[in-house]
């Protein structure tokens, strides 16, 4: 309804539309940056267009449009509300899944703009939304409001965190429950009904923004997070960080139909840099990590690649990473689809940002098919109702088309377009 558009966020150009939506989020250059003399190759142009300054002179300019282009004096909740993100949450609570990732090099800003920045320092009052919050935090105080607005509903959320990332000397990613530590190595499963779960996450009920925050800053503090060149905080892992809505509707009548059941869902993903192994000086340990880690960004990439060539009979190789196989609803699947791609401006940096813009807009050709996530009862329900709902318009077509067809023909079925008057044996319709 009306409610939704209350706290006025753009609209989403392709708004309609089921492709993975790309926005980009520049940052501003960093007082350091400025002091050793670094320039910026990037430049916003308009709402959707952003520059940047390729080349060996750096004399060109390369152009590319996307959903959303975000310049670097956005605060975090214009971010969040010029993003996209807003109409997902809205899905979400609807019944859907959907999932907005962070994608771009080490120190881009991608940890920032999802999580924001940790304030345990000013825990004054966890339940408001700081200046600094991401969109994780963002999208907490919007869900919440949400359902305390809805009187005929019985809504429960829960959340999970988890992270991707590369034990010494394993070959394969491994990985850890934020919340739940010291449960080791978890594994990732299918089911006919889920798809791809990590088994034994653990969930917490959370029932109001200072729950979420406190889930958020709980798994925040556990994470890896090892130093190198390119980033103090240096995030060398993938986290995921989940809220499961939970809704039972129940109908406005008399109350004898049963009450709707949807299993919304919204995961953000912090992915781990996007940077070249040479850029990072990262050695021995760090280095296997960093190609274990980059082994799921490059499945990711193939995976971008190849649905964006939408050549349906190639093979995806979602199975060949931990991450692909999380997010193969998220790329080609029954999700809604976000990628946030997050810029460094300086000029030292133009390849690897021209890298991020690619693979941004190789995944806005990805097509997904957002599907309501309901029991499986009324999933049945669901399509007789829209069979017999299509039914009855056809019915309802022939009807007007032939008039009642006992009394003759109506005076206004005259000849059908482009062909002789309808002439039809009342019998053939029975």
């Amino acid at each position: 309804g009306p409610s939704h558009r209350r706290h006025a966020s753009k609209k989403m150009p392709r708004e309609g539309s089921s492709s993975v939506r790309a926005v980009v989020r520049l940052r501003p250059l960093l007082p350091f940056e400025v002091d050793a003399g670094h320039e910026s190759c990037c430049q916003v142009a308009d709402d959707r267009s952003i520059l940047v300054r390729v080349g060996p002179s750096g004399h060109q300019w390369r152009k590319y449009v996307f959903d959303a282009c975000l310049p670097d004096d956005r605060s975090q909740k214009q971010v969040f509300q010029d993003s996209g993100v807003v109409y997902l949450l809205d899905e979400a609570l609807a019944g859907y899944a959907a999932t907005v990732l962070a994608y771009g090099q080490t120190g881009s800003g991608k940890t920032y703009t999802m999580m924001g920045r940790s304030v345990s320092a000013e825990r004054n009052n966890a339940d408001e939304v700081k200046k600094s919050d991401g969109m994780i935090m963002r999208a907490a105080r919007r869900l919440f409001r949400h359902i305390g607005e809805m009187s005929n509903a019985r809504v429960t959320v829960t959340a999970s965190f988890a992270e991707i990332f590369n034990a010494p000397g394993a070959v394969n990613e491994c990985i850890c429950d934020l919340l739940n530590p010291d449960a080791g190595n978890l594994q990732v499963r299918f089911s006919q009904k889920h798809g791809f779960f990590i088994s034994d996450l653990a969930v917490m009920e959370c029932t109001s923004i200072a729950d979420v925050r406190s889930v958020l800053e709980a798994g925040m503090a556990n994470r890896r997070v090892s130093a190198h060149a390119l980033n103090r905080e240096s995030s060398r892992t993938h986290a995921l960080f989940a809220l499961h809505i939970d809704c039972e509707k129940f109908a406005e009548d008399d109350g004898s139909s049963s009450p709707t059941r949807t299993y919304g869902k919204v995961t953000f993903v912090d992915l781990a840099g996007s940077e070249r192994l040479k850029e990072s000086l990262s050695e021995g340990n760090a280095r296997k990590e960093t190609q274990a880690i980059n082994k799921s960004l490059f499945t990711l990439g193939q995976v971008i690649s190849q649905l964006s060539q939408g050549r349906p009979e190639r093979h995806v190789p979602y199975r060949n990473s931990k991450l692909t196989q999380l997010l193969q609803d998220s790329f080609g699947g029954s999700a809604l689809c976000l990628m946030v791609t997050c810029i460094s401006p300086p000029s030292a940096f133009a390849e690897e940002t021209v890298n991020s813009l690619n693979y941004a807009q190789k995944a806005m050709n990805i097509q997904n098919t957002p599907i309501l996530q309901l029991d499986e009862q009324q999933r049945v329900l669901l399509d007789l109702r829209s069979e017999n709902a299509q039914l009855r318009r056809e019915l309802q077509g022939y009807k007007h088309r032939f008039g009642a067809l006992e009394g003759g023909y109506a005076e206004d079925a005259g000849p059908t377009r482009g062909g002789p008057t309808a002439s039809v044996d009342v019998g053939d319709l029975r």
